[in-house]
């Protein structure tokens, strides 16, 4: 049976003109903003819908923050209490201490969820790339605590790569117009496989997230950090992926295969024309696949 999020008359809506800061305002104004220890800092927490519902926590990718979800996080609030997070040394959470690694960064995390949901349990964790990283050693930590683990297009499966995605950097003297121009040609070689996706809000959440980026994942993505972490996850695992993802370049079956191995019955679900931002590139389907894999039976 398929879960629709009907979409509310009073919800935002982003539709061409808008003006992007506009939008990410009013679906901003949705959440409440919460706070967590970062090491001497803060972590950032944005939580949407009603506190009491099943908790789910969604974490970013690299050089990312909360707005990599801003087309998700109110329909899938209808359903759960969504807590959305800044990663430490990303959006407005602080700097990490010690190693940039997915064990530590996921101690923070999981040390959050403890303080915001100290008696919650069936804590649904989702990660989208670097996310899905550290979101599979929160599932380890959590244990008996987490119902479920949602990888989106997360790397560090132990999966060899040749891909070389020709990425342009930013430079201290370019100008607005060739700022902008840097972020779509990187939204469409790495993020998003629909051009017609690539319209003036994802440039605007795509210079939002980077300027704001203060450390990077380097080659964590080329291990096998991941799978290692899911072996140890008791609770149900699934994946989403798009079928046009520029990283996977045609081998989204490989990544299958490895949550497979891990738990032969998993849920795994790829969405047709979605390239690697999956959730931005196709929100609606999306959205959908996320309410039916949360609502499938767990372990």
């Amino acid at each position: 049976m398929s879960v629709v999020p009907e979409p509310l008359a009073e919800e935002p809506r982003y539709v061409p003109g808008m003006s992007p800061a506009e939008f990410e305002a009013q679906v901003h104004a949705r959440c409440t903003l919460l706070h967590t220890a970062c090491g001497t800092g803060r972590l950032a927490w944005r939580r949407f819908g009603e506190p009491g519902r099943q908790p789910l926590i969604l974490l970013h990718g690299g050089f990312g923050s909360w707005r990599h979800f801003i087309l998700n996080v109110i329909p899938l609030s209808r359903h759960y209490s969504v807590y959305c997070l800044d990663l430490p040394g990303l959006g407005d959470s602080a700097e990490p201490p010690g190693e940039y690694s997915p064990g530590p960064l996921a101690e923070i995390v999981w040390q959050g969820i403890q303080t915001l949901l100290p008696d919650a349990s069936g804590v649904n964790i989702a990660g989208f790339s670097f996310g899905g990283i550290v979101g599979s050693h929160v599932a380890a930590i959590g244990a008996e605590r987490v119902g479920r683990y949602i990888g989106i297009a997360p790397g560090a499966l132990g999966i060899r790569s040749t891909v070389k995605l020709e990425l342009r950097k930013q430079r201290a003297d370019m100008s607005e117009a060739e700022l902008d121009a840097t972020h779509r040609h990187n939204l469409s070689v790495l993020m998003l496989a629909d051009p017609e996706r690539i319209d003036a809000l994802a440039v605007y959440l795509q210079r939002e997230t980077v300027r704001r980026a203060r450390v990077r994942s380097g080659d964590i993505p080329f291990t096998d950090l991941a799978a290692r972490a899911l072996e140890r996850c008791s609770c149900a695992i699934s994946g989403i992926w798009g079928s046009r993802d520029a990283i996977a370049a045609g081998e989204v079956h490989l990544r299958e295969a490895v949550f497979r191995r891990i738990q032969p019955d998993c849920r795994f679900e790829v969405i047709e024309g979605a390239g690697h931002w999956v959730m931005y590139d196709r929100p609606d389907a999306f959205n959908r696949v996320m309410l039916e894999l949360l609502a499938s039976p767990g372990r």
